[in-house]
């Protein structure tokens, strides 16, 4: 049996991950990066190569500069507090991970997420949004707070077991961190900046050149 996690880098993914593959699943880690992330495509390959390796899991990087760059001109869901059109980015990761999944013969994906930790994006409704969307449907388990949330086809069938998963929400950190020490997890990420959209400064730049025009790209 094969998963793949959705993988930030952060706690969040990181315990995700952990949870799955201690129930004997084989889990391939997924990462979507753009000239959006915060760090470079060669710094954010090291950082996450050295958790990966810690938690003995493959890792596979995609590039989705181009598909992002257009959901930002035009997002179908709005954005958030600044220009960031986050339920429309968790789609196209969310299309283009199940893309992967069948590519590699998994099963199903796994997301970090945690209910209500994120205002715009992380919402109950919101997160039912995301998966109708990206047709995922069922295959979409998230163990940080999958006890809160409509159980799984993996749960249904056994894959794994709902009542190793958790019940986790809200934006405390408190209840991660005390399961990251009792995975014997010591090596994660603080908090720190994401996505430059979410960038006060760098979305009024943005907002600047879009009020010129919407139609350039990058290369």
């Amino acid at each position: 049996m094969k998963a793949v996690s959705l993988f930030s880098g952060g706690l969040d993914s990181i315990l995700a991950t952990k949870i799955i593959k201690e129930m004997g699943i084989e889990v391939e880690t997924i990462h979507f990066w753009s000239l959006f992330s915060p760090a470079t495509y060669q710094e954010t390959v090291k950082k996450l190569s050295f958790f990966t390796e810690k938690l003995g899991v493959s890792l596979h990087i995609e590039d989705i500069t181009l598909q992002l760059l257009e959901k930002v001109k035009n997002p179908r869901y709005g954005y958030g507090s600044c220009f960031n059109p986050c339920i429309d980015c968790k789609i196209l990761m969310f299309r283009r991970a199940k893309e992967y999944m069948e590519d590699v013969g998994a099963k199903f994906l796994i997301s970090g997420e945690v209910l209500g930790e994120r205002p715009f994006s992380q919402r109950r409704e919101v997160l039912a949004i995301i998966e109708r969307e990206a047709s995922g449907e069922g295959i979409i388990l998230r163990p940080l707070s999958a006890k809160l949330l409509k159980s799984t086809i993996p749960e249904n069938k056994g894959w794994v077991k709902r009542d190793k998963l958790f019940a986790i929400k809200g934006s405390k950190r408190r209840p991660q961190i005390e399961l990251a020490r009792k995975l014997k997890i010591y090596s994660y990420p603080s908090p720190a900046g994401g996505c430059l959209l979410t960038d006060k400064n760098f979305s009024k730049k943005l907002q600047d050149l879009f009020s010129y025009s919407k139609d350039f790209g990058v290369r």
